[in-house]
């Protein structure tokens, strides 16, 4: 998942940082637009921006962030594979455009908010100005912007893709930051173990759910966020679902799982999954047809077996779906006043 849930959570730490966001990407590359890494001053890094044929080379310019506290613009072309180009000779096929910004107490404020925006389920979107160096706006749907912007706010559109854009006229670079996808599951036997922790390694945040106080422990499950101890009912009333959820049901208890299923089943989440045969997932919706937004047999269809390699699997098929394409995702238009 992306590096920017990690680089929020150390904005915290004493030491000076610069941002370096990849803002342009033509050819191939490790990793695209939105992708974020975190330098400090004492040398220490959050994230990658490729598989290592830059990030070297990057410490080294943003020592001249440190310096000048001003925002910059790198360009590297990776196409060449010699040595003569910038040094390093990687032939990767592509030209890379990084962002570096140095993190002032007022990025890290507005990026503190960001952070909480997201904990709500709220996605935010952030102007970078390109022709103005250090000028940037976040705009969250129900809010106030907020951030260092002069002049008026352009019109822009809700998209998952991030790049450069031209608006009213104006170069800038747009992204927007998307709540840090949730797994709850239904569900705390040994199976749902390695699930849990990959899941928790992949970037998903990860809820554990079930009536058995026994299995539902920190020491069971210590990647967790939330551990829930209840049936089915009492648990529904404790979670509140949103679009970037994912849910698996796998508490292997048919009358547990059946009503799981059926009071789930309507709500707005982006995935839900039974584990077991496609003939009992029927039978919990007593023989009516499976709607199309239930995964059932859960996970990809990569032969798993055991509990290890199912959790691969399903891990793998929920990627699938948090990655789809921006148009496969609810999109508006928002029009910001003056």
């Amino acid at each position: 998942m992306e590096d920017f849930y990690q680089i929020l959570d150390v904005l915290d730490y004493p030491e000076a940082k610069v941002l370096a966001t990849i803002i342009s990407v033509k050819g191939t590359a490790y990793k695209k637009e939105g992708s974020s890494m975190l330098f400090f001053s004492d040398g220490s890094q959050i994230g990658m921006l490729t598989a290592g044929c830059l990030e070297q080379d990057l410490a080294l310019k943003v020592r001249e962030v440190f310096r000048k506290h001003e925002t910059m613009i790198l360009r590297y072309d990776l196409y060449m594979e010699d040595d003569l180009n910038w040094g390093q000779g990687t032939g990767c096929n592509g030209i890379l455009e990084i962002l570096l910004e140095p993190v002032t107490e007022q990025l890290t404020e507005d990026l503190l908010l960001v952070k909480d925006l997201l904990k709500q389920h709220k996605p935010v979107i952030v102007l970078k100005k390109l022709d103005d160096l250090g000028e940037y706006i976040f705009i969250e749907g129900d809010g106030e912007p907020f951030g260092q912007w002069s002049g008026p706010l352009p019109t822009i559109e809700f998209t998952s893709k991030s790049g450069i854009v031209t608006r009213d006229g104006s170069t800038v670079y747009q992204q927007t930051f998307h709540p840090k996808p949730r797994l709850i599951v239904f569900g705390a036997g040994p199976d749902a173990l390695p699930l849990a922790a990959l899941a928790a390694e992949t970037g998903f945040s990860v809820v554990i759910c079930d009536w058995r106080e026994a299995y539902c422990q920190k020491e069971n499950f210590p990647a967790a966020d939330q551990l829930l101890v209840g049936f089915p009912n009492e648990l529904l009333k404790q979670i509140s679902f949103s679009p970037y959820d994912f849910v698996v049901i796998m508490t292997h208890q048919f009358k547990r799982d059946q009503e799981l299923l059926t009071k789930i089943l309507h709500e707005n989440i982006k995935y839900l999954g039974v584990l077991g045969p496609r003939e009992r997932t029927r039978r919990l919706l007593k023989y009516e047809e499976i709607p199309h937004g239930i995964f059932s047999p859960i996970g990809a269809s990569i032969g798993a077996k055991g509990p290890v390699e199912i959790a691969v699997s399903v891990v793998a098929q929920m990627i699938e779906v948090w990655r789809k394409p921006s148009h496969e995702r609810v999109e508006l238009l928002w029009t910001i006043p003056d």
